[in-house]
């Protein structure tokens, strides 16, 4: 290999630098203690646990208490949003869209206009999450949001302590330029009307076991941009399958010894540390690392000891794939409409 080949190699895969090593560990380690207390305690929802310091520790390298105050209170409006909707639900199915539309444009603006982006984020997600599996009435509604909530609570304090023994010593840049009204018209309508069509799509039709397929649509809309949802769409499937493939090798690997949690949870702390270093090695905000490591904590997280992942996955590598395809073709078309008004066109870059 050349001089120069070489350079550019190093140069598109940096080194691990002291800062972003202690945030993998952060993530990882935060992770595996969540899981390992949901199993040590027989919770349900697992993935709930698992999952939330990921996204807590990886989309934001720093812990403070309006983040921590961010977090809690996403999941407190999260299960008020759900119990809503179902109840507007029961009485009318429009009424329940029209609903949500509103409550997401409100989740939009705020990622919009950017200081209480991670609010308006969870909250779009868990609250997608939770309509999601209390349409369904075989799960106990009572103990999802126990769970949720639980989760939650735990996630924000294991981040509190694992910044604390792992500080972040990094100086990282504060605030955003404000946006053109335009422009922040353009991103809440264009992630209102997607959500909301995914919302009608995943209540009108009899998929279960849909729940990473339903929540992918959502968060491929993060960007707000179509430029930004392509990109997003490709790490979220390219995560998705790296994730399904460590799952798929964990059970493989254990075979018969699935039932045993300390292995269990070894191995996934492996992943999640794999993981969580291609994370911050990326340095792209929710990139193919934090997807692959929301993976393996969704299905790692609500594996059972008589669990088989095999079936599991394959699914939901599929129905995650086909999703995020239907929600660019929908982000495509509600975009192509946006953008032929003034009043919500989004500037050229």
């Amino acid at each position: 290999m050349s001089t120069d080949a070489l350079s550019q190699s190093r140069q598109a895969r940096p080194a691990l630098g002291e800062d972003a090593w202690r945030q993998a560990c952060r993530l990882a380690i935060g992770t595996t203690a969540a899981l390992a207390v949901a199993k040590a305690m027989s919770w349900p929802f697992g993935a709930f646990f698992a999952l939330y310091p990921v996204l807590l520790l990886g989309l934001v390298p720093i812990y403070n208490l309006r983040i921590a105050a961010q977090f809690v209170a996403s999941s407190l409006v999260s299960i008020t949003a759900a119990n809503l909707l179902a109840i507007l639900g029961n009485v009318s199915p429009l009424l329940a869209i029209g609903a949500f539309f509103v409550f997401a444009l409100a989740c939009f603006r705020l990622m919009a206009q950017g200081p209480w982006f991670l609010f308006g984020a969870l909250t779009m997600v868990a609250s997608s999450v939770l309509v999601h599996l209390a349409s369904y009435p075989h799960v106990p509604k009572s103990d999802l949001f126990t769970a949720q909530f639980i989760a939650t609570l735990l996630a924000a304090f294991i981040a509190g302590a694992v910044h604390a023994l792992i500080p972040e010593r990094r100086k990282l840049p504060h605030g955003a330029p404000a946006k053109p009204l335009p422009l922040v018209r353009h991103q809440m309508l264009l992630g209102a009307i997607c959500a909301t069509a995914s919302f009608a799509v995943f209540q009108f039709l009899d998929l279960p076991d849909a729940l990473s397929a339903q929540a992918a649509t959502v968060l491929i809309l993060f960007p707000m941009t179509l430029a930004g949802g392509r990109r997003a769409a490709w790490t979220r499937v390219s995560g998705t399958l790296l994730g399904t493939v460590y799952a798929l090798a964990l059970q493989l690997a254990l075979y018969t010894h699935v039932s045993q949690a300390g292995f269990v949870i070894a191995l996934y702390g492996v992943g999640a540390l794999v993981f969580a270093t291609m994370h911050v090695r990326e340095n792209a905000g929710p990139a193919v690392g934090l997807s692959a490591a929301t993976a393996i904590a969704v299905l790692i997280g609500q594996l059972s000891p008589a669990g088989d992942l095999y079936s599991i996955s394959l699914y939901r590598l599929t129905s995650v794939a086909i999703a995020v395809f239907g929600m660019l073709l929908c982000m495509f078309a509600v975009e192509a409409v946006l953008n032929r008004f003034a009043s919500t066109r989004a500037p050229s870059p």
